[in-house]
């Protein structure tokens, strides 16, 4: 299973999604769609992001200068782990 980005512009993004089957379980088959598309999802929304991310410039904000800490390593916990 792998999603990869093969295709992008300054607005489309083109996905190529690979799932592996199972043949003798459906519950098993769609674990592992919902997964692929999961990624995929995360793949798209980086991307989304990426679009509104600054060059780390200050930026002027009703008279406010704000500035960014760069790119910052943040780990997350999902829901589903324990």
């Amino acid at each position: 299973m792998a999603s990869k980005i093969i295709k992008k512009n300054s607005k489309k993004i083109t996905l190529q999604i690979e799932i592996e089957l199972d043949s003798t379980s459906m519950l098993n088959s769609e674990e592992q769609i919902a997964q692929a598309l999961n990624e995929a999802g995360k793949k798209a929304s980086q991307e989304a992001l990426e679009q509104f991310d600054t060059n780390g410039d200050p930026i002027d904000v009703d008279g406010s200068i704000l500035t960014s800490k760069g790119r910052q390593k943040k780990s997350i916990k999902l829901r589903t782990e324990k």
